[in-house]
């Protein structure tokens, strides 16, 4: 072992760069003479893999004496020979690139060198005077980092977690290019929405109009049709009547004349137009129509002229399924004759005409037709089954839905004031004025409409007062066949009883008032 080098160039300025030192001539290291300051200790060579850092060879540089160490010491501990255990008095100067506050390889091992060449460091300590071979020159120490504090260091740069997108203040994320085609399918969605949208509301204004126009019509004496489904229809009788209370004492007096015709079965309904009080004795109670099925009938032929579907002059012929017997003067005339439209109308009501009536339901559109009409005004139990005469009774109607349809004429709900006033003109001829204009006073005016089978007779209409009161009355009663005298009798005392009541106590004289055309 080598307990210590020495080189005559100690004494010469240590290099800059860390490499060995080399001389100007050869740029070889020379090893220095074995003298007395370098002595083996031991015979034995081991083998000596670490290599000599730089600092050992800056000590066996040095002119300064170097300490002499043991064979046993270096062998326990290499690292004696850089570092001895007892300290140094002297120090070694440093050059310009080792001031205080650079790197100091001072402590470091010839172990921490990786790329250094062990081959040569072991011959070296093995043999001193052997030259080191140039063709493997050592390569630069690794520095190690000086582990010490130093004052007034920085310290390093924490960096700190990048914010979010959403995080970022006055940052917006660029905005993505959409595809033509999503971009035409968002506008083909939005664009059947609104039209959803559109469609809705349309319909909920459309509805709020019609209702609103609905009622407006019912109010106004245009006379426009009613557009009323079946189950409004059921509250139009009410409500084109205006009821408010029960007329108690005529209806005491009216049921005591029922009482007194046990083999009659009557029906009455009555109402005061200007005050709403009324009397309804059986007055829902469905019976054979008869001829009073002929006023609906004339009110939905002045509503065909107002739609434009009938014209008062329209030609008709007469044919010959349209003849039948009973009442009336057109069952005489042959096939083919020609009338007009308003005139058909005249005779149904005014003679009672059966086969003017069958002519009139053809012309507008036949029973079902008209039963729909019926049913959409309100009338609950009127309905046309078979053709006039109708003798068995097939057809039917009520008090109750005689003074409704009469009610809607005079308030101009169903037709138009001047179609009103034709139809009450027309009604105001009936012929017969055997049942309730015999009832009423002298100067009371009354437009009408009679019905008479073998076992139904009745009659319905309105009536003016010489008081200026007016009312509606209808009054229909079932007899046995061939006793149609006792149910004449009932009818005209309804009507004198209800005519004294209303007109302030007098009592008409029993006789036939004229009506004023």
């Amino acid at each position: 072992m080598i307990s210590s080098i020495s080189s005559p160039n100690s004494g010469s300025k240590q290099p800059k760069s860390g490499k060995a030192s080399q001389s100007g001539n050869s740029g070889r290291r020379r090893a220095g003479p074995q003298n007395g300051n370098s002595e083996i200790r031991s015979p034995q060579s081991p083998t000596l893999a670490p290599q000599q850092s730089r600092s050992s060879r800056i000590r066996a540089n040095s002119s300064e004496p170097s300490e002499e160490l043991t064979t046993q010491d270096f062998l326990s501990d290499p690292r004696s020979a850089i570092n001895p255990r007892q300290p140094r008095t002297s120090k070694i100067p440093l050059s310009k690139s080792r001031q205080p506050g650079k790197q100091s390889l001072a402590a470091v091992d010839m172990f921490d060198f990786p790329n250094a060449n062990r081959e040569n460091v072991s011959s070296i300590a093995s043999n001193p005077n052997r030259k080191l071979s140039t063709a493997t020159p050592l390569e630069p120490p690794v520095r190690v980092p000086d582990t010490r504090s130093r004052p007034n260091t920085k310290k390093p740069l924490v960096s700190k977690p990048r914010p979010q997108a959403s995080q970022r203040p006055g940052k917006r994320s660029a905005p993505r290019t959409v595809p033509p085609l999503v971009y035409a399918t968002r506008l083909l969605i939005l664009g059947v929405g609104i039209a959803v949208i559109c469609g809705t509301l349309l319909s909920v204004v459309n509805g709020v109009t019609r209702a609103s126009t609905v009622a407006a019509e019912e109010e106004t004496t245009a006379g426009q049709k009613n557009p009323a489904d079946s189950a409004s229809a059921a509250a139009a009788a009410p409500e084109a009547l205006q009821l408010n209370q029960e007329l108690g004492a005529l209806k005491t007096q009216v049921q005591v004349l029922a009482t007194e015709n046990p083999t009659l079965t009557a029906g009455i309904f009555l109402v005061d137009l200007d005050t709403g009080s009324y009397l309804n004795f059986n007055g829902d109670t469905a019976f054979a129509s008869a001829s009073t099925i002929k006023v609906p009938i004339l009110v939905a032929f002045f509503q065909a002229i107002e739609d434009g579907k009938v014209q008062l002059d329209q030609t008709l012929t007469l044919k010959s399924e349209h003849i039948v017997g009973g009442s009336g003067d057109m069952q005489d005339d042959a096939p083919g004759r020609k009338y007009s439209a308003l005139e058909v109308a005249k005779k149904m009501i005014v003679v009672s005409d059966n086969t003017a009536t069958n002519m009139m339901i053809e012309l507008l559109g036949g029973a079902e037709v008209l039963n729909q009409q019926f049913e959409n005004w309100g009338l609950r139990a009127t309905a046309i089954r078979n053709n006039l005469p109708d003798l068995e009774g097939t057809n039917t109607t009520s008090p109750q839905d005689l003074i409704n349809i009469i009610a809607q004429i005079d308030r101009g709900s169903l037709v138009s004031v001047k179609s009103r006033d034709r139809i009450l003109q027309i009604m105001r001829q009936t012929k017969n004025d055997s049942l309730l204009p015999r009832g009423l006073g002298e100067g009371s005016v009354i437009a009408h409409k009679t019905g008479n089978i073998n076992t139904m007779l009745a009659d319905a209409g309105m009536v003016d007062l010489p008081n200026g009161k007016r009312y509606l009355v209808a009054v229909m009663v079932k007899h046995p066949p061939d006793t149609e005298k006792p149910a004449q009798t009932l009818i005209r005392d309804i009507s004198r009883m209800s005519y004294r009541y209303l007109n302030g106590g007098e009592t008409p004289a029993d006789s036939q008032v004229k009506i004023n055309n």
